[in-house]
């Protein structure tokens, strides 16, 4: 026991012990190990991303961004919306079939020749 206590008091002592768990270079050596090797893990396992793939990303996020904040109207505040539009055709000597008709080829739908006829009472 006597002999132990003396190895102890003699590595603690020799700063160029190399074993000694009490030696202050080795304990700090530890810890900066322990603290790089998760920074290492993720460097390895990060995928590399390129200028174009940053564009990318950023376009992608932009449409999102816009589809999140997109508003979305009901039939009756869409055509109160372009009302004026829809009686300048009206004026212009368009029929409420044509503007159907023009809206279906352009894959519109929701809109019927009621919703288009009460637009041109309210005109008269």
């Amino acid at each position: 026991m006597m002999q132990d206590q003396n190895s102890l008091k003699f590595d603690s002592e020799n700063p160029d012990n190399t074993n000694s768990a009490f030696s202050t270079e080795n304990s700090l050596e530890v810890v900066t190990a322990k603290e790089e090797k998760p920074s290492r893990y993720v460097a390895k396992n990060q995928k590399i991303y390129s200028t174009n793939d940053a564009k990318n990303f950023e376009d992608i996020l932009r449409r999102h961004l816009v589809k999140v904040n997109e508003k979305t109207l009901t039939r009756n505040e869409l055509l109160s919306q372009h009302k004026e539009t829809l009686l300048q055709l009206f004026n212009g000597g368009v029929t409420v079939d044509e503007i159907l008709t023009f809206l279906q080829e352009n894959n519109f739908t929701g809109i019927t020749a009621e919703n288009l006829q009460e637009i041109l009472k309210k005109k008269k």
